[in-house]
């Protein structure tokens, strides 16, 4: 993986950010996880596949009418390094610090002067990932969400009275206020 996650890994971890928040639930279809997500279902079907295949896998499917998807394990023991990892390979900020054996050889390895800070960033990456769990990730958005203050009041709840005013409607109907997302 180069340090920028590609639409594969985001998405992918969408996907297992969404499982995690209904886990212990019935499972999921990939519509219903590609509406809550705003996804490409096609999309999603790819990296279904690849989160199945994994070894071990991060998720299993249930075939039938109530069939979907569902995590392999509790999300308190699926870190985000793993999930990672599946999707988008070994972490590798540059060719020369790669994690497991090299595939690719830099020219200049022997001589390099900078090989020492792509390898301690790769070893920051690689932690930061391996030390979060998609419990500890559901967490901290739920969290988020809570601590948000930003609210707006939907322009439909405002009514003008005069060329230079507008009020919003009386107590009896109160605007609804929603969070932003």
């Amino acid at each position: 993986m180069n340090l920028g996650i590609s639409t594969k890994g985001e998405y992918g971890v969408r996907i297992m950010v969404d499982l995690a928040r209904h886990y212990g639930e019935h499972p999921r279809s990939l519509t219903d996880i590609s509406q809550a997500e705003v996804l490409p279902l096609a999309y999603l079907e790819q990296l279904v596949k690849l989160l199945r295949e994994a070894n071990p896998p991060l998720v299993v499917s249930t075939r039938g009418a109530h069939g979907g998807y569902r995590l392999s394990r509790r999300p308190e023991d699926i870190s985000m390094g793993e999930i990672v990892r599946v999707l988008e390979g070994p972490i590798a900020p540059m060719i020369c610090a790669v994690e497991g054996e090299m595939t690719q050889i830099c020219g200049f390895l022997d001589g390099c002067g900078t090989r020492y800070l792509w390898s301690k960033l790769r070893d920051v990456v690689a932690q930061t990932l391996d030390s979060m769990t998609l419990a500890d990730l559901v967490h901290a958005s739920h969290e988020q969400e809570q601590k948000s203050s930003t609210r707006f009041i939907a322009l439909s709840d405002i009514r003008v009275v005069s060329d230079l005013g507008f009020t919003l409607p009386s107590k009896k109907s109160e605007p609804e206020v929603r969070p932003l997302s």
